[in-house]
């Protein structure tokens, strides 16, 4: 018997007009300090003093295949152990990718390891109804979940975005020259396309340039251990 089967549309990703994109630099190294934020953010910054002048840029933290989506990441403390698979990534504007390009076939040092970062891909921003930031900066007044959720809904607010569903992970602390720098991260879901790629580009909160802030697309809210990859695919199991 003929028949005729159409799945529903997906609907069309919005576009921003000065979308950020993220620059995916393949990598080359065997282990990393779990507690880098300080030293990448130097050794970036050391290369592409620009990055310190661009609102959106972002230097996303590296991530071994353990590293989960900040619910299950190694000890602070640790190492990170890495795979051919291990990707760093760069969020900046369209127009900074090739000066970016620059950092392919350097050497990146942290305390006794090395990373080498290889070629790189640019890759769009995609908007999901569930977005992920590893990490947030977390002050002391706001190291209680609950005041973390409600300081992440007025931020949002100001994006004139109002949130339904947030869910927050544990508190992680990575050393500056200062001090301690304290982090949660945040997933957020039901989000409409739009308000996905506003948060994407924007951002929440300070410290872009130590991994803090930046939003990746989640596979779902139902599956909180499965983010999206540094290649934007879910992970194979």
């Amino acid at each position: 018997m003929p028949t005729f089967w159409q799945d529903t549309p997906a609907a069309k990703a919005p576009v921003l007009a000065q979308a950020a994109v993220d620059l995916v630099f393949k990598t080359k190294g065997r282990q990393l300090p779990a507690d880098h934020a300080w030293t990448l953010s130097q050794a970036v910054t050391g290369m592409l003093p620009w990055l310190k002048d661009e609102p959106t840029a972002g230097i996303h933290l590296i991530h071994g295949a353990q590293s989960g989506n900040g619910w299950q990441q190694p000890d602070d403390t640790g190492v990170i152990e890495l795979s051919g698979r291990t990707r760093f990534v760069l969020r900046l504007p369209k127009e900074r990718i090739d000066d970016a390009r620059v950092l392919s076939n350097q050497t990146l040092e942290f305390d006794g390891h090395s990373v080498t970062l290889l070629e790189a891909r640019a890759r769009a921003l995609t908007p999901f109804g569930t977005v992920l930031a590893r990490h947030i900066r977390v002050t002391d007044a706001c190291a209680d979940e609950s005041v973390f959720l409600e300081e992440a809904a007025r931020r949002l607010n100001r994006l004139d975005i109002a949130p339904t569903k947030m869910l927050c992970g544990r508190i992680h602390r990575f050393t500056l020259p200062t001090g301690s720098m304290l982090t949660r991260s945040l997933l957020i879901a039901d989000l409409s396309l739009r308000h996905s790629a506003v948060v994407q580009h924007h951002g929440l909160g300070p410290d872009r340039l130590l991994g803090c802030g930046l939003f990746l697309p989640h596979k779902s809210i139902a599956a909180v251990h499965t983010p999206l990859d540094d290649d934007g695919k879910v992970p194979c199991p």
